[in-house]
């Protein structure tokens, strides 16, 4: 740091930078910009009192000196304001910083404790910088110092030596940047498998390399030059390295200022001289002093959660019950119990966790001899080796002989420890731990199991498992989760439950895993709560993530009677109590929660003895006991050439890791344990039908040429629904003379290739490998490249409405054209065309349309190759299927089963599925995809609680319903993260099956991603083949099929008409109104009901799957917290939901409602929808009828006008309030007037509506800014939902335009009928003249509300949805329908042509249109538009505000800037 002290008085300008983890500060000359003096610390959590200690040291520094100072950073808004500073956005800042010294740069990538943000630049034509974009990391921390701080503590590095480490790395493994948990599961079996630190550390490099420019780059360029910044790329210089290689820069390219750290900070001190020149922000520290003082106690009023104990009796109760551990016998029990050759027979178990090591000592009786438990610090066989050395020589002095009868190994190094030890058995840990439950708590009826890594949780019945969960990939609330959390907050393991029982003021973090945590933390930091207080919140968070995101458990009853708590974080007392509190019953906790895995295994190897002399090397051979570990050998056995690890042992025996295949295996293996007695048949050659599959698909099959050869060859990405489809279109294009080349089988640098063009982080990864493989192709000189967008595919089973496609599959062509752009891009056209098949004669017919319009190709030979193509894809069908029949045949005859791998085609991919099919094979099961499962078009799925809209959603269901049913047929789910359509429908197959099979079947979910979970995903396989082995065991015949019962008992009847009140949850307030008011006029009693916040958001929490989207959870959360309230006698209601038949999950609200209400023990509360079809015979006893919808079509323009012109006066209103109560009484008078007179009556209302917003004055001869607020429409609308960010920027001095919500509701009959005009779709011919008619319909209600509304000065006559679509089609077409569908592109586009700047589309997190219509298609938005401000802002129930306003203040800071570039928006309108 530069430093200077002050000998004369001058003018100062400072800038403090307040981030997650970090103080920085600048201080420069104000009239040189000369940088006089810098600080960068570490503010451990009190950031009020470190800020203060920075500002006395800048004063005591310089005391003769004015000085003016301005902050920044995620933990710096409130501090500003308190001091009377200016506060700038951090990203904002980064960028004036930039664009002082460094004017050539085109990018700058910036990392701190937690955030991580990218800023782009462009140069106009004559060379000056202007901002381009910024991108900045949402509620995730993955890729900044906090990963690095994570990973440092898993490979037991100082972090100051961290980079030294990655400095020695040669090697790089495949490691999850996405979040810190991620990676520690993957680098936890690298670890203990010997894999060295050096590479280890490298790898996290990559890792975060991959992660800033695939989650924050999202399809923008990243152009040299490039400027570094940021504390972890200052302290970690080979980080930028990595960066360098994978982006391809010089030296000259990459730009690394003197001190990055304090980048930010300097930016601030700059903002003074431009930004803020006109303030005053002077400051006197003793009011800065005063200041933040009364911040502090400010703080500690504000509401959190309760105590833990309520008042000492129940603290004292508590002890009392679970008092002290059990500790063990040690020497002096053993004394008691050796023989007279003072010689103890004991079994040896083993349990290599993930973070631990832990030994027990077991007695022939069960009784607890004696244990180990310490951390494995990377070397997890050493720690166990001179553990056991030194268990040895403790005996031994005491005159003890220690007589191993048995070893048993469990854990994450189960294989290499009954390697290295020679142990008699190794099990799975799962089961491990259920024996040792079992010794203690008999009559246990579940197991809570949270390790280091490591979650369980398993249902017993008399003694046996019958379900296991097993946490996915992530390791969000397990042990390491506190441990991290207490060390960064200064607290020691030991102190964490002392530190939780001390907060009176505990911590409301939500459920959320570590790094999404990180913003939670940030704001408690900022809101004044202690250490204490946030230990306390995040043991109570560990079980609610526990309940709410792992086993996802709304009904507690489920758990039955007797809870048992295992595993070494339940030692913790304060996350014993918060478990106690959450399920509202006293819990027991296992004598030796930390050691239930070994003792578990000891138990096992005791059960499992034959009396025949152990295998284990012996005690005695532990002296000489030594290992060497040899990394990046390769394997010559196969192409693979997989580069393996071996570890080699003293004795000459090896392990091998890192093979894909049993070729490169040259040890032998321990003897598997099973369940107690459990006999395991296999099949002698088990079928992986995946590969049998991928083999079918991609053959050439047989054709005949229809013409000479075109000299075209024609490039098919391996992608997507190319995985279900590719027989059709390979054989159409070269029936037709085209060339046809594929892309190749994913790989994981294929992946890494395209990830910078990824639009959304949050996408499956089945569509983030799409860019890779369009590269390739690129690369390939292919002559084009062709990827349809196909909305509709005709029906293969039972139902008519299975005709949707997945949003992102028809979709992902429009974000490829966007983001990667092949045709400018590489010179290679990408032929995208727009499909919509709901018979194969509609895509007869639109295919030969195409081939005529593209090629020239005549329609008779269109249609031969056609039927050729379908003939290909029938014959693979067929072949499949038989393939099927035999693997299910020869299962039957051997007396064993196989496993149906559900899933989607694209799961088909190796890289995709993490070759799980080559795992069940390898433990002797056949497995087959769904689609080879004989008959699953013929299953009935009419008794399905969700309604059947896909064709891979019916394989999906259909096959879980016949492997209920079959003897021989066993279930697993493969759900890849982020899949929101996956969410409904693994609850309904637990369901089906459940219910088909009386209870006795239930799936195995597992959930996949990117990231390389090899390791937890063969412990869930296990565990689940475990328990199944053990259930066919005890079971004396097959269970008989029972009959699927009608998934809506409770119906809304005739007489329900009379007798109860219809509870309408909100979408907007307005909206709910108007559906209330409908329902009213049509004859039934219906009632708006009041916004839904935290509690709604709570209760949908609790009762609606995780991975739902959440306008679905506070919807139906809201209809939860009004039964709760005891505002309604929940005998006389009935809940109203909408839903439509489609793509997007507002189809399955009734079905997501129905199991809420039951799991919450309202069974008996009937729901209604607005579906007149009512396929479910939900409501028999009510139809909305046409008259209904005649009254919401009309009502809908009204509404839309009131807010929007409430919107453009509430900013200028010269009395507060008074056009918020003008717009109530307006909605009242349209209500009214609908209950009593229908639309006559909404048109009077609306008149006087009109009239009122017309009393209330205002003045807007200073217009503001204005941003447009778009998106998923009920986070548009629902201010409880979006935390009310209209008012947020109506404060921030903007003016707020919003989407409306008549085009929402319309586009679907809009969309319907353009397709049957433009594409002539097949559809019934009531469908289209009702499409037609109900389009017509908002026409003129758009009609009637401009001459109603044409009475205010301000009114404004919407733009139709037919001229709205007009600008947005070349981005997306109008009849394409997803989400949104068009809107977000018409809206955005039609604002910035009328002068809007700035806009921010909201998307629930893991909306899956919104990848593509949201996040999508935002690079052609700015490119048409590039000064426009677009940012695209993720919604989750546990989304801290704190980081969306960050976010929201980097928008408010570009529309300050670009505003007083025009000088027409004054800064303190922009302030808030």
């Amino acid at each position: 740091m530069t430093e200077m002290t002050a000998a004369q008085s001058r003018n100062l300008h400072v800038g403090i930078d307040i981030g997650s983890t970090t103080v920085k500060a600048v201080v420069l000359d104000a009239d040189t910009n000369e940088e006089l003096f810098g600080v960068y610390r570490r503010h451990g959590s009190q950031q009020i009192q470190a800020t203060l200690r920075v500002l006395d040291e800048i004063v005591a520094r310089f005391p003769l000196s004015h000085i003016r100072c301005a902050l920044c950073g995620s933990g710096s808004e409130d501090i500003a304001r308190g001091i009377g500073a200016p506060f700038i956005q951090e990203v904002v800042a980064g960028a004036t910083a930039v664009r002082a010294l460094y004017p050539q740069a085109n990018c700058t990538i910036e990392l701190g404790g937690q955030d991580a943000k990218m800023i782009f630049f462009r140069h106009d034509e004559s060379g000056v910088q202007e901002l381009g974009d910024m991108r900045m990391n949402g509620s995730c921390a993955g890729g900044t110092g906090a990963f690095i701080d994570e990973v440092a503590e898993v490979l037991s590095i100082p972090v100051e030596q961290f980079n030294e480490y990655a400095e020695a790395g040669t090697r790089t493994y495949d490691i999850s940047g996405r979040c810190g948990v991620y990676a520690k599961t993957d680098i936890q079996p690298l670890l203990n498998n010997g894999v060295s630190k050096c590479d280890l550390a490298l790898s996290t490099f990559h890792a975060i390399a991959k992660q800033t420019l695939g989650g924050l780059a999202q399809g923008l360029d990243v152009r040299a030059p490039i400027v570094f910044m940021g504390g972890p790329l200052t302290f970690n210089p080979r980080l930028i390295g990595v960066f360098k290689e994978r982006l391809g820069l010089s030296d000259d390219q990459t730009l690394i200022p003197d001190h990055p750290e304090t980048m930010v900070a300097r930016g601030a001190a700059l903002s003074l001289s431009d930004l803020f020149a006109a303030e005053d922000a002077s400051l006197c520290i003793d009011h800065a002093r005063v200041a933040l003082s009364e911040l502090e106690s400010s703080f500690e009023a504000r509401p959190t959660d309760a105590p833990l104990f309520a008042n000492a009796e129940e603290k004292a109760d508590f002890e009392a019950r679970h008092g002290k551990l059990a500790e063990c016998g040690g020497v002096a029990r053993a004394r008691e119990l050796c023989d007279s050759n003072r010689s103890l027979r004991v079994w040896l178990g083993i349990d290599s966790g993930s973070t631990t090591t832990k030994l027990a000592l077991v007695a022939d009786g069960g009784e607890i001899i004696d244990s180990f438990y310490a951390s494995n610090e990377g070397e997890p066989l050493a720690i166990a080796r001179d553990a056991l050395i030194a268990l040895r020589d403790r005996y031994a002095s005491a005159g003890i002989q220690l007589d191993i009868a048995g070893v048993g190994v469990t854990g994450y190094g189960e294989d290499l420890f009954a390697s290295a030890f020679s142990a008699d058995c190794h099990t799975v840990e799962t089961v491990a731990h259920a024996r040792a439950a079992r010794a203690f708590v008999p009559d246990a009826s579940f197991i809570l199991d949270i390790g280091g890594q490591d979650m369980k949780a398993m249902w017993v019945e008399d003694g046996i498992v019958r379900d296991i969960v097993v946490n996915e990939a992530c390791s969000s609330g397990c042990g390491s989760f506190l441990e991290n959390f207490a060390q960064s907050l200064g607290i020691q393991t030991s102190d964490i439950a002392q530190a939780a029982f001390r907060s009176e003021h505990p911590a409301h973090l939500g459920s959320r895993c570590t790094v999404f945590m990180n913003s939670s933390i940030v704001s408690e930091q900022k809101n004044g709560r202690t250490p204490d207080d946030i230990m306390a919140g995040l043991c109570r968070s560990i079980i609610e993530n526990v309940f709410t995101k792992v086993i996802r458990v709304s009904n507690l009853d489920s758990l039955g009677d007797r809870i048992v708590v295992q595993g070494g974080t339940f030692a913790n007392d304060a996350v014993l109590r918060a478990l106690e509190v959450y399920v509202g019953r006293n819990v027991v906790r296992a004598p030796y929660p930390g050691l239930m895995g070994a003792i578990g295994c000891a138990l096992i190897a005791h059960d499992r003895s034959t009396g025949e002399k152990s295998s284990f090397i012996g005690l005695d051979a532990l002296d000489g006991f030594a290992f060497t570990t040899q990394a990046n050998v390769p394997c010559d056995k196969c192409a693979n050439r997989c580069a393996r690890t071996v570890v080699s042992f003293s004795d000459g025996r090896a392990f091998v890791t890192g093979n894909r295949c049993a070729r490169g295996e040259i040890s032998t293996p321990a003897r598997e344990s099973h369940a107690a007695g459990a006999v395991c048949k296999r099949v002698a050659t088990p079928v992986n039908l995946f590969a049998v599959r991928q083999r079918l698909l991609f053959k050439e099959w047989p054709t005949r040429p229809l013409c000479t050869k075109r000299h075209i060859t024609v490039g098919l990405p391996r992608v997507l629904a190319l995985w279900d489809t590719a027989p059709f279109w390979t054989t159409l294009l070269r029936a037709l003379g085209f060339d046809v080349e594929l892309s190749s089988l994913s790989t994981r640098k294929m992946y890494e290739d395209g990830l910078p063009s990824v639009t959304s982080d949050t996408v499956c990864f089945p569509a983030k490998v799409v860019h890779g493989h369009v590269r390739q192709l690129a690369r390939m000189r292919v002559n084009r490249i062709f990827m349809p967008i196909i909305t509709t595919v005709p029906t293969e089973n039972r139902a008519e409405t299975s005709v949707s496609m997945c949003a992102v599959v028809k979709g992902y062509p429009m974000v490829v054209k966007s983001s990667d752009d092949p045709a400018r891009t590489w010179n290679v056209p990408f032929d995208t065309p727009l499909f919509h098949w709901f018979s194969t004669a509609d895509r007869d017919c639109q295919l030969c349309a195409y081939l005529r319009e593209t090629f020239g190709i005549d329609e008779d030979m269109a249609r031969e190759a056609i039927r050729m193509a379908d003939d290909a894809q029938k014959s693979f069908k067929r072949e499949l299927v038989e393939r099927g029949a035999a693997a299910l045949d020869a299962a039957r005859e051997a007396g064993t089963y196989a496993v149906v791998l559900a899933s989607r085609p694209y799961h088909n991919d190796p890289l995709v599925n993490h070759r799980l099919p080559e795992l069940f094979c390898k433990l002797g099961i056949s497995v087959l995809p769904p689609d080879a499962v004989p008959h699953i078009e013929d299953v009935d799925l009419s008794a399905s609680l969700i309604d059947v809209v896909n064709n891979f959603h019916a394989r999906m269901l259909a096959s879980a319903v016949i492997a209920a049913e079959s003897p021989n047929l066993e279930y697993v789910q493969l759900v890849s993260f982020g899949c929101g359509h996956d969410a409904y429908l693994s609850d309904e197959i637990v369901r089906l099956m459940r219910e088909r099979s009386g209870g006795t079947k239930t799936p195995l979910i597992l959930k996949t991603d990117e990231s390389d979970a090899s390791g937890p995903l063969r412990i869930r396989v296990r565990s689940f083949v475990e328990t199944v082995d053990a259930r066919r065991e005890r079971a004396s015949a097959p269970a008989t099929p029972h009959e699927l019962p009608d998934p809506y008992p409770r119906k809304f009847t005739r007489a329900d008409r009379r007798e109860k009140v219809i509870l309408v949850p909100n979408t907007s307030h307005a909206f709910c109104r108007l559906m209330s008011s409908v329902f009213c006029k049509q004859g039934v009693r219906a009632v708006p009901l009041d916004l839904g916040r935290e509690r709604a958001i709570e209760l949908g929490k609790r009762y609606v799957h995780n991975d739902i989207c959440f306008p679905a959870q506070i919807v139906i959360g809201e209809a939860l917290a009004a039964l709760e309230s005891g505002q309604y006698d929940d005998a006389d209601v009935a809940i109203g939901t909408g839903k439509y038949i489609g793509d997007c999950r507002l189809t399955h609200y009734a079905a997501l409602l129905r199991k809420a209400l039951d799991d919450a023990g309202y069974e008996h509360v009937p729901i209604i929808t607005n579906d007149d079809a009512d396929a479910h015979n939900i409501h028999p006893g009510f139809r909305m009828n046409l008259a209904s919808a005649i009254r919401i079509a009309m009502g809908l323009p009204m509404i839309d006008a009131l807010e929007a012109l409430l919107r453009r006066i509430r900013p200028y209103e010269l009395e507060p309030g008074a056009a918020d109560a003008a717009f109530g009484a307006g909605i009242d008078a349209i209500m009214e007037g609908i209950e009593r007179h229908g639309v006559a009556g909404a048109k009077r209302g609306f008149k006087h509506a009109i009239s009122l917003m017309n009393n209330v004055e205002y003045d807007r001869s200073n217009p503001r800014p204005t941003v447009l607020i778009v998106g998923e429409y009920l986070l548009n609308f629902h201010p409880g939902a979006n935390r009310d960010i209209e008012a947020y920027l109506e404060r921030n001095g903007f003016e707020i335009i919003e989407a409306r919500m008549t085009d929402v509701i319309r586009k679907t009959y809009f969309y319907q009928d353009a397709q049957s005009r433009e594409f002539h779709v097949t559809r019934p011919a009531a469908n289209v003249a009702f499409n037609r008619v109900a389009n017509a319909l908002f026409e003129h209600a758009h009609d009637v509300c401009d001459r109603i509304g044409k009475a205010h000065p301000l009114y404004e006559s919407p733009c139709r949805m037919g001229d709205l679509v007009q600008a947005s089609d070349p981005i997306i077409h109008h009849t394409f329908d997803a989400g949104e569908g068009v809107l977000i592109a018409a809206e955005i586009l039609h604002q910035a042509q009328h002068g809007c700047n700035s806009f921010v589309i909201l998307q629930p997190f893991g909306c899956l249109p919104n990848h593509v219509v949201g996040r999508g298609i935002v690079k052609q938005l700015k490119e048409r538009y590039p000064h426009a401000n677009i940012l695209p802002l993720d919604y989750d129930p546990d989304v801290s505000f704190a980081n969306i306003e960050n976010r929201l203040q980097m928008l408010v800071m570009s529309a300050h800037a670009g505003q007083a570039a025009h000088g027409d928006c004054s800064k303190e309108a922009c302030r808030g």
